[in-house]
């Protein structure tokens, strides 16, 4: 290629001017940070506030989500677990959607996640009730004990599992219930096996019996105590912290979210 030869000139004026490649990488540069605006928008901006809710509390919580939607334009996705999956899921969040609200089955799991420096705010629901759900004429607690008898409850890692098996062996009443326990993943499959009479009888708590009124639900004195308090937890993870206290203040409203919750029988 043959090359140029440009006189030098003192009276010459040069002008310096962008490279063509440098205006490409400021196109390219720009390009790349209008996607990532667009995934942060849609990590944050569109996607639903998760909320992480005991199997239990099913019902209530998808009347207040139901609600909030309504009320506020924002989606709220609702995903179910045993109390302690949930919290596991919480304390090690992973991918871009990281959980806004975490709605255990008993406080308990709330303090857990309080000293790992998880929650942000908390808020008090109410209280529910360990009753006996059974598909036959239960009476008492000795029906519980009949040969033969299978009983469904919740396993350790759920909340039901956890405080029932606390209760009672605490009142010296578990060996003898121990052999006939069919043990479930979560309150609600304890309460469907009743339904499906694959069990006698299950310990539940009384917010998921009020959801089978066509089973038997009475609770005897050897489960009361058996209580659970219910709180509501803002996390400190959450990518939108203004949304998940809104929601969080929602939920617990007595004249909003709140009523729900008193309607499912929390106290």
């Amino acid at each position: 290629m043959a090359q140029r030869t440009i006189s030098y000139n003192p009276d010459m004026k040069f002008v310096v001017r962008t490279p063509v490649v440098a205006g490409l990488s400021a196109v390219a540069l720009a390009g790349l940070f209008a996607g990532l605006a667009h995934v942060e928008s849609r990590a944050t901006g569109d996607r639903p506030l998760i909320v992480a809710v005991a199997a239990g509390l099913r019902t209530p919580a998808e009347a207040v989500a139901r609600d909030y939607t309504a009320a506020t334009g924002q989606r709220v996705e609702l995903r179910y677990g045993a109390s302690e999956d949930m919290l596991a899921r919480v304390s090690y969040p992973a991918g871009v959607e990281p959980t806004d609200v975490f709605l255990p089955a008993d406080e308990s799991y709330v303090r857990i996640a309080e000293d790992r420096r998880l929650v942000e705010r908390a808020e008090y629901l109410g209280t529910m009730r360990a009753v006996v759900l059974s598909s036959d004429e239960f009476r008492n607690w000795s029906d519980l004990l009949r040969p033969n008898r299978r009983v469904a409850l919740g396993q350790p890692g759920s909340a039901i599992g956890k405080l029932a098996r606390e209760h009672l062996r605490e009142r010296g009443l578990w060996d003898e219930l121990a052999p006939r326990v069919v043990e479930t993943g979560t309150v609600t499959e304890s309460a469907n096996a009743v339904k499906l009479k694959a069990v006698h009888a299950a310990i539940v708590w009384n917010v998921v019996a009020q959801g089978y009124p066509n089973l038997k639900s009475l609770e005897p004195p050897e489960l009361q105590g058996c209580i659970a308090t219910v709180r509501i937890a803002m996390l400190n993870q959450s990518r939108r912290p203004d949304d998940a206290e809104a929601f969080v203040r929602y939920a617990a409203d007595p004249l909003r979210g709140g009523a729900h919750f008193r309607a499912a029988g929390l106290k």
